[in-house]
């Protein structure tokens, strides 16, 4: 799908030292005089958007950023490092093996034991790792959410400008 693949340039993900990070729709804001102006603006690029959306956004010298933390209630904090985690090979070997009635970590069902899995992994994931966990996010979302979150997020970039 190639929406898709239009999409995954709205994720900015980096290395520091062991440990991947991620930005989602992050943008240049040229405000640098106090917080309070910085807040305004990232409020009012985020105007036209159409699904509910959360944003941080950090305070610099030169320029400032803002980038989302939540999109038409999805956490993306949460939803992106946990597919992320649990589509890493060796996660997706343990899911293969996972046995409800016989397993070492007495887990019920599978989704307990993906959050398990997440548990385990989540701090091994690196910015590959984090692309792979938004990609598998847009391909959760259903045809009409992505035409949204397309639209959305050429908003939030081109009213950033």
């Amino acid at each position: 799908m190639s929406i898709i693949k239009d999409l995954t340039k709205y994720i900015k993900a980096w290395d520091e030292g062991s440990t991947g990070y991620f930005k989602v729709a992050p943008v240049t804001l040229s405000v640098t005089t106090n917080a309070t102006d910085l807040e305004q603006r990232a409020r009012d690029t985020a105007r036209d958007i159409e699904a509910e959306v959360s944003y941080a956004w950090d305070l610099g010298e030169k320029e400032s950023e803002s980038w989302w933390l939540e999109w038409g209630g999805y956490d993306l904090e949460e939803e992106i490092p946990f597919l992320a985690a649990i589509s890493l090979p060796e996660a997706q070997e343990r899911l293969k093996e996972f046995d409800p009635e016989d397993n070492e970590f007495e887990c019920d069902t599978e989704d307990e034991y993906k959050l398990m899995l997440f548990n385990a992994f989540d701090e091994d994931l690196k910015a590959k790792d984090l692309e792979r966990g938004f990609k598998l996010w847009l391909e959760s979302l259903d045809k009409s959410a992505l035409q949204i979150l397309k639209k959305d997020l050429e908003s939030w970039t081109s009213r950033a400008k």
